[in-house]
């Protein structure tokens, strides 16, 4: 059972990242919301498109979450699927510069030891010593109550974003005042 709160917060981050990303809405009966797929590729060539320098391509692939209590069993469920299907989504070759396989959890509580172990949660792999790219698992996990962030080593570029995305959401349902 998802909480308004968390709903809504859900709801705003789709649309967000709907500008960057194609969403698919997942509706599996597990709280994974929805799969975000961003790509990018970027060349440069000589006179005409046939005469390619170089071209390098970025991909993202974030699975949005919402649990009501993030448990270390969770964690655990999270990072295997993420791990496991974003695996599956990564096409290394020449021009692959790299994937992140990105999760972000919106939870109303959590294990103390639950953190802890999001905290330590890493996988990345480079394909043919990185000259066919790499690949990276972070994690982003959301306190709905505090608006506390709690992130892997690879997931702490997603703090910044993430407090602007979802404090408005937590701050407004309680009636606290906005602070910058």
């Amino acid at each position: 059972m998802s909480s308004p709160l968390r709903q809504c917060a859900v709801e705003r981050l789709k649309k967000i990242y709907s500008a960057y990303y194609d969403i698919d809405i997942v509706d599996d009966g597990t709280p994974l919301q929805a799969l975000c797929a961003y790509h990018l590729r970027d060349s440069q060539y000589v006179l005409m498109k046939q005469a390619e320098l170089w071209a390098a391509e970025s991909h993202e692939y974030l699975f949005l979450w919402s649990l009501e209590e993030l448990t270390q069993e969770s964690v655990e469920e999270i990072f295997t699927r993420v791990v496991t299907q974003g695996e599956g989504l990564v096409r290394p070759h020449a021009q692959h510069m790299y994937t992140y396989l990105t999760a972000v959890v919106l939870y109303d509580r959590a294990d103390s030891q639950a953190l802890e172990k999001l905290k330590k949660l890493k996988k990345r792999r480079e394909y043919r010593l990185s000259l066919h790219g790499w690949m990276e698992f972070r994690i982003a996990a959301v306190d709905m109550s505090t608006a506390e962030i709690t992130t892997n080593r690879s997931g702490k570029i997603l703090v910044k974003d993430l407090r602007r995305m979802v404090k408005p959401v937590i701050f407004q349902d309680k009636g606290e005042e906005k602070t910058q």
